[in-house]
């Protein structure tokens, strides 16, 4: 899409290549020292400074500086507290976190147009957002442990079965995926994700299944491994982690489907450097650099071709059917943003935390 023929004739070529290189020029001209990117630490930092970071630089000879903060919603604090005269160029969040980047107005429109995006029409359509595009994705369904659970989970209404009462370990609502669990209910109930009602009526039963209730994914991975639960809501990324550190578990696409969940990368609102920032999203969405991703943390890539770049036992941890894809559940974020502190203080009372 960002190749497409538009010069039809020879002299429109000509004109255009000539226009093309005259902004190069331009740019080249205003081409910043560095490119500022707020992101994670740790492994994440490690594979995007060897995939994106070393490509982008590469492509245009402009180091990268990465700050990291291991609080997303801190990276929102810092673009707003800059945006009189904005010091970032780049940010990355996760999906349930950019509703608050819209609201305080800190990432600027991605502009589909331009054409620095060369990788954008080969990402599949649903993760690309008004104001971020994600790299790379997993799904959220359920685990359990095969020599222990004789009846499958198949559903995330099996949450609910009698016979896994005691056995469960669930997100709470300080775990970045906990208010995710009232969409779950809903969904378990037949009712849209968006029916909140639904989704309290079934959290408060399913308290009454006495759950572990856990503040991450670490913890019911643990919880699993060490035998307190035998099911659990986690990622199918998170299950292969689960079996690495010893669980004898197994990872269900639930028949409501699964939910949606994706890492991504926005531009600064007011950032200096628009043109190379583009560039550098860009590189976000290669193939080749989101490989460093399902390589690390097994996570899909976003890039319809992404496959391509894994070995064969990769493919196979990492990919979704087409019919998966189609089915995963993508949650407003922004209405559940909007109710977070209503629904923190539901959730207590329905729970017993508060």
């Amino acid at each position: 899409m960002l190749r497409r023929d538009f010069l039809k004739t020879g002299a429109a070529a000509l004109a255009g290549s000539a226009a093309l290189g005259a902004a190069r020029d331009g740019a080249a001209a205003g081409k910043p020292q560095q490119l500022r990117v707020l992101t994670w630490g740790g492994p994440w930092a490690s594979a995007l400074k060897e995939g994106v970071d070393a490509a982008f630089t590469k492509a245009t000879g402009i180091p990268v500086v990465q700050e990291a903060t291991m609080v997303a919603y801190e990276r929102v604090d810092k673009l707003k507290a800059n945006l009189a005269n904005q010091i970032y160029d780049v940010v990355q969040l996760y999906d349930e976190v950019w509703p608050f980047a819209m609201f305080a107005n800190v990432v600027a429109p991605i502009n589909k147009s331009s054409p620095r995006y060369k990788n954008l029409n080969a990402v599949y359509p649903r993760f690309v957002h008004p104001l971020w595009v994600a790299q790379c994705f997993t799904a959220i369904g359920i685990a359990y442990n095969i020599e222990r659970v004789k009846n499958a989970p198949v559903a995330f209404a099996d949450l609910w079965r009698p016979d896994l009462k005691g056995q469960l370990a669930l997100p709470n609502m300080s775990d970045v995926i906990g208010a995710d669990m009232i969409p779950i209910g809903a969904l378990a109930a037949g009712k849209d994700p968006k029916d909140a009602e639904a989704g309290f009526a079934m959290l408060q039963k399913l308290a009454q299944q006495q759950p572990i209730w856990t503040k991450d994914g670490y913890s019911r991975m643990t919880a699993l491994r060490d035998g307190k639960a035998t099911v659990a809501i986690l990622t199918a990324a998170d299950v292969y982690r689960a079996q690495s550190m010893g669980a004898h578990v197994k990872w269900v696409y639930p028949k409501e489907g699964a939910i949606s969940y994706s890492w991504g990368t926005g531009i600064a609102m007011g950032t200096k450097n628009q043109e190379w920032a583009e560039i550098y999203l860009d590189q976000t969405l290669d193939p080749a650099n989101q490989a460093f991703f399902s390589r690390t943390f097994d996570y899909a890539g976003t890039n319809s071709n992404s496959l391509g770049q894994l070995t064969p036992e990769l493919q196979a941890r990492v990919r979704f059917t087409t019919a998966e894809l189609n089915r995963l559940v993508e949650l407003d974020h922004a209405f559940i943003a909007q109710h977070r502190k209503e629904w923190t203080e539901r959730w207590n009372k329905a729970t017993g935390a508060g």
